[in-house]
């Protein structure tokens, strides 16, 4: 079975992922990587690549049938998927949800920057972070019909403002172990 990850930006989902990766065997597919590639090409910042997409769905269409298309070819692979929106997509993953506070995602951030995403202040970081995750959550609403921020979705939310990474994935991992034991009992997990 398959990983799906998602969660607020600034939650170390991608650090967790490449944890994953090297400790398990499991192959990343990023649509984050996609995204950011495509905003380096067109010379505009994540947040106004986001922007584009509200009315250009040609980018969301590309990556989400991707990734339908890579669950299904690729059934029986170690793959994680690093991805807002894989556990809609991708078919039979164990879907994960990464929560944190805001001012803690915003110091994060801002204390390892990308290129692509530069901030002047913390406080910069934190209001660009929820303005970003405002304009995905309703694009996300209008295009698909579902509520990224509705932990139902998710058979673990794990909030990761007071754990390290190492903690995160041994927090996913007993989790996804205990899932693939009995998924009706391990369906929805919350850790705070």
């Amino acid at each position: 079975m398959h990983i799906s990850i998602t969660g607020k930006l600034g939650s170390g989902k991608s650090t967790v992922c490449k944890m994953i990766s090297e400790r398990y065997g499991y192959e990343i597919y990023s649509t984050g990587a996609i995204q950011r590639e495509v905003a380096r090409e067109k010379g505009v910042t994540t947040l106004e690549l986001n922007q584009m997409m509200e009315i250009d769905h040609t980018l969301d269409d590309v990556i989400d049938a991707t990734t339908t298309r890579i669950s299904k070819e690729r059934k029986g692979d170690k793959l994680i998927f690093d991805s807002r929106m894989a556990w809609h997509f991708a078919e039979e993953t164990f879907k994960i949800f990464v929560t944190i506070d805001p001012m803690v995602a915003a110091t994060r951030v801002f204390a390892n920057p990308r290129a692509e995403e530069p901030y002047a202040t913390v406080e910069e970081a934190r209001d660009k972070l929820v303005e970003r995750s405002l304009v995905e959550q309703d694009r996300f609403v209008r295009i698909y019909g579902v509520d990224y921020y509705d932990f139902n979705n998710y058979n673990l939310v794990v909030d990761s403002s007071n754990h390290t990474p190492d903690e995160i994935v041994d927090i996913i991992w007993e989790a996804y172990q205990n899932y693939c034991k009995d998924p009706v009992k391990y369906a929805h997990v919350e850790v705070k």
